[in-house]
């Protein structure tokens, strides 16, 4: 197909979408026909057409609309039929714009990370996401990283040009019509993680000789960021790495920890996320009405990394930061000096799991609760057992100044892990009126997708047959948050 159509992110103030076009070909292409309908009405939109900048090595051309209705759907959000097309070339897609507010219609969304597009040229995941759209109606997805493997398979050489090396890849991923198909069910907030540049990122891999020298961790890093605006980021609010919006009376923060992470010292001191994000999420913070929902490239239960492959502990400074902003939100220290639950989505580690750390908070009946999805795709050679969370994390300093202990109790609180391809489903809803306060109720819910592990045409022998089967749901949960 000529033309690649991708929703981004839905407006913010719920009245409209940002919607990707790509075409083959340097240069530019008149944007394509746009219809938006609500039933058998056509809905007179107002479009505001952006040409991305030309990027020398890259035979194609992306632009993205800002597509605004005339009206403000209802809190709850609307469905409206968007087609798209130029001549003998078109698209239907029913797209929900963006709640405001938690209504007793429910908000669903999907979130997912870690594909890789080998290991499901049969589709399973759009399948998957097909079969969920017909099940939850979810009005959006949060994609939270590694929704491409730049640096695997391996095929990097001294030489290659880090513009053409990236654009290939997202090529392989972006040109796969399952892959489109998948990412078009439903309108898309994206993050990224270390596989949008490579593993481990900005560190060196001994698997890839151009991470060897500090320059060529640059000159290869701008190339991958280049090509991350191009297709990821473009999408976002504002185009934004990290962000924030609202579902009245939940507040979600989608962070950024690997674009603007430093390579990590000994010490601990250096950072994964500027002083403007931590600016940004502790304003989040202390800001909150009701629960927040923070989205982490990579989980916040998890025990140091190494050489390998950091994770945010490692960052000891930053992680204890990141602990302190969440016990104010449980102690109450917000403007309105009231405790508010958040609840932590992640991905990256190849295990789907639902952990809760409890700490020096006995009125939070959840804790920390952190829910993974990851992968939408496993990766070969993946994980050949989930990676469970640390039973215990000391942070030192708390918010009080001193130590607290968060304790993970595998037996009690981490009540599902797999390896198997999953992605998450979260349902809002008004919950209860608890001790004068009101409360959102969480139906968090774990999917295992149809999978088939096939022969890969750069390995040697095939990898281990994969389990097969339909859609599952294999994990369900219900959270009452305030």
């Amino acid at each position: 197909m000529k033309l690649w159509v991708v929703p981004g992110a839905p407006l913010l103030d719920g009245q409209g979408w940002r919607i990707w076009c790509s075409q083959k070909g340097d240069k530019m292409f008149a944007p394509p026909t746009l219809e938006v309908r609500q039933g058998s009405v056509v809905v007179p939109v107002t479009t505001d057409w952006k040409w991305l900048p030309q990027i020398s090595g890259v035979n194609r051309r992306m632009g993205v609309w800002s597509v605004t209705l005339p009206f403000l759907p209802p809190p709850q959000g609307a469905v409206f039929q968007i087609r798209i097309g130029t001549s003998g070339e078109w698209f239907t897609f029913y797209w929900s714009t963006l709640p405001r507010q938690v209504t007793e219609q429910g908000t669903t969304f999907l979130f997912a990370s870690c594909f890789w597009q080998n290991n499901d040229r049969d589709g399973y995941y759009r399948s998957g996401l097909q079969e969920l759209q017909r099940y939850g109606a979810p009005q959006f997805k949060l994609l939270v990283g590694d929704q491409i493997y730049g640096d695997w398979p391996n095929d990097w050489d001294l030489g290659d040009d880090e513009i053409m090396l990236y654009a290939k890849r997202y090529q392989q991923y972006w040109g796969d019509d399952f892959y489109r198909e998948a990412l078009q069910t439903c309108p898309n907030f994206m993050t990224c993680d270390d596989h949008e540049y490579w593993n481990d990122y900005p560190e060196k891999q001994i698997h890839l000789p151009q991470t060897w020298d500090p320059k060529n961790r640059q000159k290869y890093g701008t190339g991958a960021e280049a090509l991350y605006y191009q297709y990821q980021r473009c999408l976002n609010p504002h185009e934004a790495r990290w962000y924030a919006f609202t579902i009245e009376p939940v507040s979600f923060f989608m962070t950024d920890t690997r674009s603007e992470r430093e390579v990590c010292g000994d010490n601990g001191s250096s950072h994964f996320m500027s002083e403007a994000q931590w600016t940004a999420l502790e304003d989040w913070q202390q800001s909150l009405k009701g629960p927040g929902v923070l989205v982490l490239g990579q989980p916040l239960f998890q025990k140091d990394g190494n050489y390998k492959d950091h994770s945010l502990s490692n960052f000891m400074h930053d992680y204890a930061r990141m602990w302190r902003m969440l016990e104010r939100s449980l102690g109450g220290r917000n403007a309105q000096q009231q405790p508010h639950d958040i609840l932590v989505l992640s991905g990256d580690i190849h295990t789907g799991r639902y952990a809760e750390a409890h700490g020096p908070f006995p009125d939070a009946p959840y804790g920390i609760p952190e829910f993974i999805a990851s992968p939408a795709a496993m990766i070969h050679p993946g994980n050949d057992k989930p990676e469970a969370p640390p039973e215990q994390i000391r942070i030192r300093p708390n918010a009080r100044g001193g130590e607290s202990i968060w304790t993970i109790d595998p037996h009690k609180h981490l009540e599902y892990m797999t390896i198997q391809n999953n992605v998450g489903l979260v349902r809002m809803l008004p919950g209860a009126n608890v001790g004068g306060s009101a409360r959102v109720r969480f139906e968090l819910e774990l999917w295992r997708l149809p999978s088939k592990l096939i022969q890969l045409d750069w390995d040697e022998e095939a990898p281990p047959q994969g389990t097969g089967g339909p859609l599952k749901q294999v994990f369900k949960k219900e959270l009452l948050l305030r």
